[in-house]
């Protein structure tokens, strides 16, 4: 009888695990609803997905991503720089495409003195023109909802590619509520061995 009641806690502890491992299992599946007549049975994440997604949208677009930020991470002097450099290269061999071709015509009116004054003059109008440019950038963003970009993305995801996301994210997580499960039950199964054993 005594050896038959130390197996409690290991027996406890196997419960205990095997009901959180079925329980997160079915966090996921079924991933498509299985109807049982009295009930159907189907996966809490891929029932609620629609609702994930949603909810997933708003966090991201109120907390961590929004629109103003990707203005504010556009909008430094380092971007502009940037963006005045990459103009200006293709502004030049623009220039520098004409000037092969009416080569002639302009040495009568200058040469490359002609040039020289058409460099400086589109580079004073890129200077003028990048804020402008920016502000119309950042209009464009922040027009973009980034909630429904979201809501639209995990959508796509497959229930498998949805569950791998999920994972990836609370997998460590999961794998601690499994062996909670298991200690926890061989403390239960310890408790059972203290009461039989009083009686």
């Amino acid at each position: 009888m005594s050896t038959v009641m130390w197996i409690l806690p290991v027996i406890s502890a196997g419960i205990g695990w095997v009901t959180n491992y079925v329980a997160i299992k079915m966090l996921f599946h079924p991933r498509k609803p299985i109807n049982l007549g009295l009930f159907t049975l189907h996966g809490v994440f891929p029932r609620r997905k629609e609702t994930l997604a949603r909810r997933l949208g708003v966090i991201v677009e109120k907390d961590l991503f929004t629109p103003e930020m990707i203005v504010d991470k556009l909008n430094t002097e380092d971007n502009k720089a940037k963006l005045k450099t990459a103009v200006m290269k293709r502004i030049n061999e623009f220039v520098d495409e004409k000037a092969v071709q009416f080569g002639p015509m302009l040495q009568m009116f200058g040469g490359d003195a002609i040039i020289d004054q058409i460099r400086t003059g589109m580079e004073k109008s890129v200077d003028d023109m990048i804020p402008k440019l920016m502000e119309d950038i950042g209009s464009n963003i922040t027009s973009i909802s980034i909630e429904q970009v979201v809501y639209e993305k995990v959508m796509d995801f497959s229930d498998e590619k949805f569950e791998d996301l999920l994972m990836a994210v609370i997998k460590s997580e999961l794998t601690f509520i499994e062996i909670m499960g298991a200690v926890l039950g061989f403390f239960i199964g310890l408790v059972q061995v203290a009461i039989l054993m009083m009686q």
